[in-house]
């Protein structure tokens, strides 16, 4: 569980800086584009939609560790469920 959960922070962590460095990414690109050097605005803008796409593929990887996760807890959930339906089936069979 801790792995878990170490790991899905990490990938929050991780996206949460690439859109910290896609945002700084447009902030310089907008003052070069006021400054009419639209060829480094457009080169920084590049940059900050790629660095905005690994920040997308950290959280779709935060969000597939969720989906895992609750995965696994229905999985135990429906295992100890079948179990006690056993159970009360063998008890009902002595009674």
């Amino acid at each position: 569980m801790d792995d878990i959960k170490a790991t899905t922070a990490k990938h929050h962590e991780d996206a949460a800086h690439q859109f910290e460095v896609a945002a700084k990414m447009h902030q310089e690109a907008a003052k070069h584009c006021a400054s009419g050097n639209f060829e480094k605005s457009e080169h920084l803008a590049t940059s900050a939609a790629e660095a905005e796409a690994v920040a997308n593929r950290y959280a779709l990887q935060a969000l597939d560790q969720y989906r895992h996760h609750a995965q696994e807890v229905a999985d135990r959930k429906a295992e100890a469920a079948s179990e006690e339906a056993a159970r009360a089936a063998k008890a009902a069979a002595k009674a």
